[in-house]
């Protein structure tokens, strides 16, 4: 949400300010010569941009003087990031094209065109923060889960060690209620988690996120070659085949994306256009639901 200010920030420093948000809620902490290093600015204007946020958001930020380091506060609202997940999802997407302003502002200008687009699926910026704080500090984290097997959300202790997203932005992470490596989804956390010890479960014996496999889809077998060449442009498949290599515990995700699995050769051509082909492969992962 753009801060509603009149003194309100000009472009350049509105910048700064968007890089402080961003890693603050990505890294968790930021220095005034990270702004310095990033905008080849002095210390001291640094220092003065950390000043005029303080006293814009006073509620965001806590300084450890010891250190020369600003942490988030657990009352963080981001003001000049929109703080959404598509917002998130936009940054890492166009990051290249975000390294060249001017290819920015060409890509900006208006055309003809309309989108159409999934409902966002929404999630305490909060809870992204700790969750990235957990992750790169090696931690426990406390959480408040609702899901879909429960009627009332419980308290669970996760350890995360990486984020996906597949639609919606999951956690995987150990959890000491399941005594293995699960999902997570980040709008199912309810309030905002607690960081807790250090956690002695490696990332590295999450198997499933370690390893991968090919997912491999055709043109379903019931088409007509005019139909099967269209479907092969359409998904980029080069002699009748698309194989994409994925972590194994994302593998439910892309089948569920590419709507294949199961049942793909009893249903019309028409209707499933592509097929699983290498079905007994995920099977023997368990990877097909």
């Amino acid at each position: 949400m753009p801060l509603l200010s009149p003194t309100r920030p000009p472009w350049d420093q509105r910048q700064r300010f968007m890089l402080l948000e961003a890693r603050i809620i990505w890294c968790g902490q930021i220095r005034a010569g990270d702004l310095r290093d990033a905008f080849d600015i002095s210390t001291r204007k640094a220092e003065k941009d950390f000043t005029l946020y303080q006293q814009q958001c006073p509620d965001n930020l806590v300084f450890d003087r010891d250190t020369g380091i600003y942490f988030p506060d657990d009352r963080f609202e981001p003001a000049f990031l929109r703080g959404t997940a598509q917002e998130f999802l936009a940054v890492l997407r166009n990051h290249d094209l975000a390294q060249n302003l001017p290819l920015a502002m060409a890509a900006s200008e208006h055309m003809a065109a309309e989108t159409l687009e999934l409902p966002e699926r929404e999630f305490d910026v909060r809870v992204l923060q700790r969750i990235s704080q957990a992750i790169r500090e090696g931690r426990w984290l406390a959480i408040e889960y609702q899901s879909m097997n429960r009627p009332d959300p419980r308290r669970l202790e996760i350890a995360p060690h990486a984020l996906a997203f597949v639609g919606r932005w999951h956690a995987r992470a150990y959890s000491s209620e399941h005594q293995g490596f699960r999902d997570f989804l980040l709008s199912r956390i309810i309030g905002l988690p607690e960081l807790g010890e250090a956690c002695r479960h490696s990332p590295d014996a999450d198997w499933d996120w370690r390893n991968q496999v090919s997912v491999r889809i055709g043109p379903h077998p019931g088409l007509t070659e005019p139909q099967r060449r269209v479907v092969e442009l359409d998904f980029g498949m080069q002699a009748g085949l698309l194989e994409k290599r994925v972590r194994l515990a994302l593998v439910p995700y892309l089948l569920k994306l590419l709507n294949v699995g199961r049942g793909d050769l009893e249903r019309s051509p028409s209707e499933q256009q592509i097929v699983l082909l290498n079905q007994a492969e995920l099977d023997a992962f368990n990877r097909l639901s």
